[in-house]
């Protein structure tokens, strides 16, 4: 009796607008890694409802927009690790075509009496680790905390700073004694009530400054009585 299948999904990948799904197969001592897009697991479900019919678990439906979203993405990938397991426990009773879809589906190794040494088996732990270190876009980002937060605005100023400063521009808006310290606040909703009064300004001084411009425009307007009218005039030059 050959022994049971078993998979697991253990990353995914976005290639050209594709989700990769990798699935670990475990089989007996032999374990080996498949790389297969949404599309190619829905043929396996075609194929394998031309056999069995209503007899299959619950497929994922597909998704026309939003299937790169990492929600969707890991809800997706959860949906169809349930699949494959509920095909995997129930082909036995299947029938022997049915194994034989799903041992060629899987690319599974022929039989073989000589099992799996140790090395192998820490290479393949060796891979299975490295590929657990790519980026997961299932995987909700993790936050950030404080520090981290401060270092990376710490080291984005500085780059900016080396960036315009290289540059043939003027970079005096840098050399401003503020340029590192924080944000000036915004002002409260008292100081804006004050901003809302009418400014309070002295008549002595109104007083002032309509005496002083009265004087200048007098001083300008008046023309002195021994100077014509005539003098007041420039004759334009000829150009010819």
């Amino acid at each position: 009796m050959a022994p049971e299948i078993r998979v697991q999904f253990i990353g995914n990948a976005c290639t050209a607008g594709h989700t990769i799904y990798t699935i670990k197969v475990i089989r007996g001592d032999h374990t080996w890694n498949l790389h297969k897009r949404y599309r190619e697991i829905r043929e396996l479900h075609e194929e394998l409802r031309l056999r069995l019919g209503d007899a299959l678990p619950p497929f994922p439906a597909k998704r026309l927009f939003g299937h790169l979203d990492p929600n969707f993405i890991q809800t997706r990938q959860a949906g169809l690790q349930t699949y494959l397991d509920g095909v995997l426990q129930n082909h036995a009773s299947s029938g022997r075509s049915i194994e034989k879809v799903l041992e060629e589906w899987l690319q599974c190794p022929p039989p073989s009496t000589t099992p799996q040494t140790q090395v192998d088996i820490e290479v393949q732990n060796m891979a299975e680790h490295l590929e657990g270190q790519l980026l997961n876009l299932a995987l909700p980002p993790s936050p950030l905390d404080e520090v981290e937060i401060t270092a990376r605005v710490k080291k984005y100023g500085q780059v900016m700073k080396l960036h315009v400063l290289s540059q043939p521009v003027d970079p005096i808006h840098l050399r401003r004694p503020d340029f590192d310290l924080e944000p000036v606040q915004l002002s409260s909703g008292n100081n804006l009530e004050t901003l809302r009064l009418p400014p309070h300004v002295d008549q002595a001084d109104i007083d002032h400054l309509l005496e002083t411009f009265t004087k200048c425009k007098k001083a300008v307007t008046t023309i002195p009585d021994d100077v014509k009218e005539d003098d007041m005039v420039v004759a334009f030059p000829n150009l010819t």
